[in-house]
Parts: C-alpha cells; sequence; structure tokens
C-alpha cells in the first residue's frame, strides 16, 4: 500500500506496531474487491470478509481510544 502524504503535525491513524496487521488485512481486502483483483473464489471472498470485519473492529477501537485521550 502507498502511504498517504499529511501534514507533519498530524500524528498517524495507525500506530507503527500495527502496521504490519493493517497492511495485511487491506491486502487481503484489495485481493478480491481492488482495482487489480486477482481473487475470486468462495475462499478469498470469505478471507477478505474477516479482514473487513477485523479492520472495521480494530477501526472502532482506535476511535474510542483517541476520543478518551482527546
Amino acid at each position: 500500500m502507498t502511504a498517504q502524504t499529511r501534514p507533519e503535525s498530524t500524528p498517524p491513524l495507525v500506530p507503527p506496531q500495527d502496521r504490519q496487521v493493517v497492511d495485511e488485512w487491506l491486502a487481503r481486502i484489495a485481493a478480491v474487491v481492488g482495482r487489480d483483483a486477482k481473487e475470486d473464489s468462495p475462499e478469498a471472498c470469505r478471507t477478505a470478509a474477516e479482514a473487513a470485519e477485523e479492520l472495521s473492529a480494530y477501526l472502532w477501537m482506535l476511535r474510542a481510544l483517541r476520543r478518551r485521550t482527546a
């Protein structure tokens, strides 16, 4: 995945220690629904759906943590 450019004062959305697992979830999703998707098997779709659920739960957790520290 390509990193987005952001102002220097803005902290990254995903902490560096979590970046690898988030990139893995995104890769599993992109393999099925991305622009250059190469997977269309039922197992690949199931895996992508599971990754999307995990990513969603993780983002909700980050949101809750940021609200508590704001």
